[in-house]
């Protein structure tokens, strides 16, 4: 009897650092994988990139993966969170705006205003869609005259792949309604047409589906990079947790409800049946790579190696991880890292050691105040680069006294995108059968009996960023 042949996805994963496509059968196996390299353009508050190199690598990529033979059954498309770019005849006109960018400060403040009363509300940031449209406004009257659209990163691939423009759900939570869009004068439909998850949204064009031999084949419409790891992650019953830690970490815990946080430090999401409660640090692996680059000057494995003979507390020197300003709890764009406590005595491995340390108390800040809501985590998930580093697993398991898991692929992006199109395909009855056969773990570290030696470290950690944090202000 002959076998099935298992559905085969094409996922392109657009991330800060490179652009990866590859070929997933819908029981996780991958096929075939490619990857390039990304410029960014990074000057004070701007932090750009060139959509022109996007689609030039997308194409690139896809032509490659016919010569290799994929035969896709579908295909499915996740960016970044933001890399806002506008359009004028479906071509781009200017640079993608990423989640770094702080530009659009002064307009996330205006529309702050507006959801004063509103605390249910999802709080505003530099990413979301409607800043963008103000500071384009402000900034560059030309192109707001002459564009027709401003597309996502997610929403541009999906634009070359099929021709539609689409907006991920979870990044039109942030168009909010009329009584905010009316005030500040914008149409939402240059967004374009919010899509349900797992939509089909169009079929891909046809020069690019004869790549392939030809034939129907249907793009499924996604989310973000971060979402889309969270869908693959399965986590749906109370206190189950993803960490996700790149170039930022994105945390978030299930919920059967959502949080009413007074001071918007973190929010919910729908995920399913249930809730996501949300945080996210500004940067993580990006502080990692600063630091090895230019304070401590060695690789990572040497970096780990000289952390293992400095006790926890780092001999009482503190970092604040904010280089590319605080999301929550703080939600302070110009926020910037500091070393607090150092002596003449103090040496790099100390100092590495609180660097590692400072990027897990941030990320303990965020549970605390999600469990001063009534939400805990109770294992933590873990993916993403960093989550390579055995020192950092351990760390965080301590740190946050609850075990953490390590997947399998740390890269939950395409297993995202594999989990949303075979759902789509009818593979799967739902997204979390689909998970349990996709994503597997692979380590489990559980908190060790020393973590109590975390305690005064972690209290002059908030102690420092309660006291810094007024003088938080925007540079001259």
């Amino acid at each position: 009897m002959k076998q099935a042949v298992p559905a085969t996805i094409l996922a392109v994963d657009l991330g800060t650092q490179s652009l990866r496509v590859s070929a997933v059968t819908a029981d996780g196996a991958t096929l075939w994988r490619w990857s390039r390299p990304v410029n960014s353009v990074i000057d004070g508050a701007r932090y750009e990139q060139d959509p022109a190199e996007w689609l030039a690598l997308l194409d690139e990529a896809l032509v490659e993966a016919g010569r290799a033979g994929v035969k896709p059954d579908a295909v499915a498309a996740a960016g970044p969170l933001a890399g806002w770019v506008p359009m004028a005849g479906g071509r781009p006109l200017g640079p993608a705006v990423m989640y770094f960018d702080t530009r659009a400060a002064a307009d996330v403040a205006r529309i702050g205003e507006l959801l004063r009363e509103r605390p249910d509300a999802p709080r505003p940031t530099v990413a979301d869609p409607l800043p963008q449209v103000l500071r384009l406004r402000r900034e560059r009257a030309d192109l707001t005259v002459a564009m027709d659209r401003l597309l996502d990163a997610t929403g541009l691939l999906v634009h070359r792949l099929c021709g539609a423009p689409v907006l991920d759900p979870y990044t039109a939570l942030r168009l909010y309604d009329a009584e905010v869009t009316r005030p500040l004068d914008v149409d939402t439909a240059i967004f374009g047409r919010p899509a349900a998850l797992g939509e089909r949204v169009g079929v891909l064009a046809p020069g690019l589906a004869s790549l392939f031999g030809g034939g129907t084949i249907p793009v499924v419409a996604a989310t973000f990079d971060s979402k889309c790891a969270y869908v693959a992650s399965g986590i749906a019953e109370p206190g189950e947790a993803l960490d996700i830690s790149g170039t930022v970490t994105s945390f978030g815990v299930a919920s059967d409800r959502p949080v009413r946080d007074p001071f918007r430090r973190v929010y919910s999401v729908p995920l399913g049946d249930g809730w996501l409660v949300r945080g996210s640090m500004g940067g993580t692996g990006s502080v990692l790579e600063w630091a090895r680059a230019e304070l401590l000057g060695q690789d990572l494995a040497a970096i780990e190696a000289g952390i293992a003979a400095v006790p926890p507390g780092a001999g009482g020197v503190t970092f604040l991880p904010f280089h590319s300003g605080a999301r929550a709890p703080l939600w302070n764009p110009n926020a910037r890292g500091a070393f607090l406590g150092l002596g003449l005595d103090t040496d790099r491995p100390a100092m590495a050691r609180a660097i590692y340390e400072g990027l897990c108390y941030g990320l303990r800040h965020i549970a605390d105040v999600m469990a001063e809501s009534g939400v805990a985590p109770r294992d933590i998930r873990l993916a993403g680069g960093l989550a390579r580093s055995d020192l950092l697993c351990r760390m965080k398991a301590d740190i946050l006294g609850c075990p953490v898991l390590r997947l399998a692929d740390h890269e939950l992006t395409t297993a995202g995108l594999a989990v949303i199109a075979a759902v789509t395909l009818g593979v799967y009855p739902d997204r979390r059968a689909a998970s349990r056969a996709i994503v597997q773990v692979a380590d489990r570290f559980a908190p060790a009996p020393a973590r109590a030696r975390y305690g005064e470290p972690y209290r002059r950690y908030r102690a420092a960023v309660a006291a810094l944090s007024p003088t938080f202000a925007p540079l001259a």
